[in-house]
């Protein structure tokens, strides 16, 4: 990727990220309850910049990874990468945010089917996970939007690390603890250490040539990683509902998850 190239994804994706600044997406998921976290203004704020443009244009791959980092940061509803498979991925009759097209994976490769009947489902994160009915259109996805939708993806999870990341430093740097704060303590300095390491890592995957099925399943297991050393240091508040940091844990888990499933039959 040239410099210049590489300067219009970053900024690209500054953009992208004040967008999410400004327009916050709520925490709505409470267990035992179907949860959708999709909110038309931040899907309006998104399109205004080109977001829906951009993953339907084969040329814009390079910008891809480094936007998808900040929709994982910035908490964004996760249709907003499946747009590019051109449909939800389907594993075992679930989907997530199911709308009129869902995709499986076959032995032929990824086919599309056409949503009959969706019910909502509680489950570990705000997805909006549908049970669902479909039937088979015929259509089969292009390889390019699966890789730019695997590249996507990884870039999402690295954007929950990073977003772990911050929200564990911003604690421990103001947190105080025997005559100094969490953040002079050793053991949190060389598990935020790795953590940043993990974090720094998944964000250079992104842009890598051949980000796709092993990288994507490298980065749910990285991701986890982060979020456990997060909240190693962040202690017991971490879990709670007002404290941010279990939203992120909880989507890099249930994705790790997810995207196992969706991967297996690729990796096998």
């Amino acid at each position: 990727m040239t410099t210049a190239l590489t300067a219009e994804a970053d900024a690209f994706a500054a953009t992208l990220g004040q967008v999410l600044a400004d327009h916050a997406v709520p925490d709505v998921w409470r267990p035992g309850t179907p949860a959708d976290d999709r909110t038309p203004a931040l899907n309006g704020a998104l399109a205004a910049i080109g977001w829906a443009e951009l993953v339907a244009d084969p040329e814009a791959l390079p910008f891809l990874g480094p936007a998808a980092v900040e929709l994982g940061r910035g908490l964004a509803p996760l249709n907003e990468v499946d747009l590019i498979l051109g449909g939800s991925p389907l594993h075992q009759g679930l989907a997530r945010y199911p709308a009129e097209r869902v995709v499986e994976r076959t032995r032929e490769g990824l086919r599309e089917h056409r949503v009959l009947t969706a019910t909502p489902v509680a489950y570990g994160d705000c997805l909006a996970v549908h049970t669902v009915e479909t039937e088979p259109t015929g259509a089969s996805v292009e390889p390019t939007a699966e890789s730019a939708w695997l590249r996507a993806q990884t870039g999402y999870l690295a954007g929950l690390a990073a977003g772990a990341l911050d929200l564990a430093v911003e604690h421990v740097t103001q947190r105080p603890a025997f005559g100094t704060t969490l953040s002079g303590l050793e053991g949190v300095q060389l598990r935020l250490a790795d953590a940043a390491a993990a974090a720094e890592g998944l964000r250079g995957l992104v842009a890598q040539d051949d980000c796709g099925h092993a990288a994507l399943a490298y980065a749910g297991r990285a991701a986890e990683t982060v979020v456990s050393q997060c909240h190693q240091v962040v202690g017991a508040i971490g879990f709670t509902l007002e404290f941010p940091l279990h939203r992120y844990s909880r989507r890099a888990r249930v994705l790790a998850a997810w995207n196992e499933a969706w991967l297996e039959g690729a990796l096998t």
